[in-house]
């Protein structure tokens, strides 16, 4: 898809406005508990890259946290999400993902060519392994993809860290499911529930971290590898702290305990290894 040709969303566009303010109403009947922390964190005017966890089968995380800043700072502060291309070629997902400020993933991959009109990215490290992964693992972040790095030192921007807590207990996944990958082009979660289950939102921005190097850091994947694994860790420390009392996170450490006493092969881990080609997680997506 050519990024000159995309037709990026209007702020006003009314079926944003509707769905906003119809979250809103979920949230002032008590469907949705809605917390924003870290707010003043976030620089109200140049470029930014948000780095963020990802979770249920449908990307409500980016709505969330797009609310959050939108009701904070206008919608201008919110970010475009790197979208996974399967998900925008879908009939009728592709054309309402695209309404809420989603955009072709491979957009960032030259990051250099992104429109005039995308000041701020929202990019989701874990793609689509995270949104997709089951609800015994809820709240373990699947391994980070540095690529959101390599964005921001291209476009000289901060990152801004942010956790987001509810979409494992809203729109969990009860199995994921890899055979339809080589037909559409990524891995599915399938849902446990369709409809949105009741449940505690909560968005956490962190300090945004400058990295204060020039253009050519891209080129030097240890560098990259290393901020990747310092904003992974601030975000999974906050997931650690804030879901101590959750459901779902209590499960996840059982069976993580679980498997730690079974006999395994250590994973390497893909921040020490040589940057991947563009995969199926479009180093960053929404699904």
């Amino acid at each position: 898809m050519n990024n000159r040709s995309w037709e990026l969303v209007a702020e006003d566009d009314p079926l944003v406005q509707r769905v906003r303010l119809a979250f809103r109403t979920l949230i002032r009947l008590g469907y949705f508990s809605f917390q924003v922390e870290g707010i003043e964190h976030v620089p109200r005017r140049g470029r930014l890259v948000y780095a963020q966890n990802h979770s249920g089968w449908f990307p409500l995380d980016a709505l969330f946290v797009t609310m959050a800043l939108a009701e904070a700072h206008g919608l201008r502060r919110a970010p475009f999400f790197a979208t996974h291309e399967s998900a925008l070629a879908a009939p009728l997902l592709g054309p309402f993902l695209q309404r809420f400020r989603a955009v072709p993933a491979g957009w960032f991959r030259r990051p250099e060519r992104l429109p005039d009109e995308v000041e701020c990215c929202g990019i989701f490290p874990e793609g689509v392994d995270g949104n997709c992964k089951p609800l015994w693992e809820a709240y373990r972040m699947q391994p980070w993809n540095r690529g959101f790095v390599r964005v921001a030192i291209a476009r000289q921007a901060p990152i801004v860290p942010v956790a987001i807590l509810g979409g494992e207990e809203c729109l969990p996944v009860a199995w994921t499911v890899r055979a339809l990958e080589p037909f559409i082009g990524s891995i599915v979660g399938l849902p446990l529930s369709l409809v949105p289950l009741p449940s505690r939102w909560k968005v956490i921005f962190h300090a945004p971290i400058h990295l204060g190097v020039s253009r050519e850091a891209v080129k030097d994947p240890g560098y990259c590898s290393e901020v990747a694994r310092r904003v992974q860790d601030i975000v999974q420390a906050t997931l650690d702290r804030e879901a101590s009392g959750r459901t779902l996170r209590s499960l996840s450490t059982m069976v993580a305990e679980a498997r730690r006493e079974l006999p395994s092969v250590e994973d390497e881990d893909p921040l020490d290894a040589p940057a991947a080609p563009a995969a199926r997680s479009g180093d960053a997506s929404v699904r």
